[in-house]
């Protein structure tokens, strides 16, 4: 380095000169670039959440959520046949085939024929008990999985919760079912393939009850006793089966409150009569032969009392006693008069 002040040589890496103390205009140049610029300060870029690679689909955006499950528990537990739990929860044509299948259309059916005094066929009875107890079955399926907290629509994802208690109000409820599904179950088979024959042999039996009952009044009292006083039923209507008893005057009246083989509110009706001082009876049967096919244990009960001899009543021919001492009857003699002729 030449120093610019005294003309004469020392280091470049001095900072003054040796001679005459100026300062080394070239000291610190390489520690500094001519070219180097101050750093660019670059704004702050906010971090962004990081998108999901798929989005989920429309139908599963609540899919996590839930739902409290104490108003479907309940619509399911009451009115589980009509499918309003299925409806309230989302699942409208599930809920339809249910208040359609579970007996709605079935009660209009029969109403229409009971309406026009039609029996209905033995095939519809079978068809609609078999949709019944399916309509059953599903809905205490859904009973049972709303209990549990199990029960969800798929669709819109919604999960419903349960409480501690509802198991065991599901478990009494279906065995109530299952009681009633039997009991409906053995009534169908009775009526439909068994052509009703216990449930008219119960019906005739109930008959022969009430005529034992007025014969024991009549024999004690000389006379026709009404429902209280032969202590034929508690009160004056009394179920047995698919028949209504009614006590009418002192008579019995039968009728049928079922609509399978024989029209709705069809009636029989049993009359005690005393003829000649004896107890007698009177069937009427209805007009419907299928009726009477139906409840042949009364037809040939009617008929078994018809043939039953009447006494025989005094001849018209028959002399009438004469007066004779103190009033003692004497049959007259006719030989003397016999042989005058």
């Amino acid at each position: 380095m030449i120093c610019p002040k005294c003309k004469r040589k020392y280091e470049d890496d001095m900072p003054k000169c040796l001679w005459c103390d100026a300062p080394n205009p070239n000291y610190g140049a390489e520690d500094t670039p001519e070219n180097e610029t101050e750093p660019e300060i670059k704004p702050e870029i906010k971090a962004e959440t990081p998108k999901p690679e798929t989005e989920p689909a429309k139908g599963h955006l609540h899919h996590n959520s839930k739902e409290p499950g104490l108003k479907i528990f309940w619509l399911a537990l009451l009115l589980g046949f009509t499918g309003l739990h299925c409806t309230n929860s989302g699942r409208t044509l599930r809920g339809a085939l249910y208040l359609v299948f579970g007996g709605l259309f079935y009660k209009m059916v029969y109403l229409i024929f009971q309406h026009n005094g039609i029996a209905i066929p033995a095939a519809v009875c079978a068809v609609a008990f078999a949709c019944s107890a399916v309509i059953v079955f599903l809905f205490l399926k859904d009973l049972w999985k709303i209990s549990l907290g199990k029960y969800r629509n798929r669709k819109t994802g919604k999960k419903y919760e349960s409480k501690s208690w509802m198991p065991a109000l599901a478990l009494i409820f279906t065995i109530s079912h299952v009681v009633m599904l039997n009991y409906n179950g053995y009534t169908t088979y009775e009526i439909v393939w068994n052509n009703g024959e216990r449930v008219t042999a119960k019906m005739k039996l109930a008959v022969e009850d009430y005529m034992l009952a007025q014969k024991n009044y009549f024999e004690q009292s000389g006379k026709i006793g009404d429902v209280k006083e032969i202590r034929y039923m508690s009160g004056f209507v009394k179920w047995n089966g698919q028949f209504l008893y009614r006590m009418d005057g002192k008579g019995l009246e039968v009728t049928y409150m079922s609509n399978y083989h024989c029209p709705y509110n069809t009636i029989w009706q049993i009359l005690p009569v005393i003829h000649n001082g004896t107890l007698d009876w009177e069937i009427n049967l209805p007009e419907n032969s299928r009726c009477n096919e139906f409840a042949h244990q009364l037809v040939s009960l009617k008929e078994s009392l018809s043939n039953v001899p009447k006494e025989s009543e005094p001849a018209a021919s028959t002399p009438e006693l004469d007066k004779g001492v103190d009033g003692v009857g004497v049959v007259p003699d006719t030989t003397q008069q016999e042989k005058n002729k």
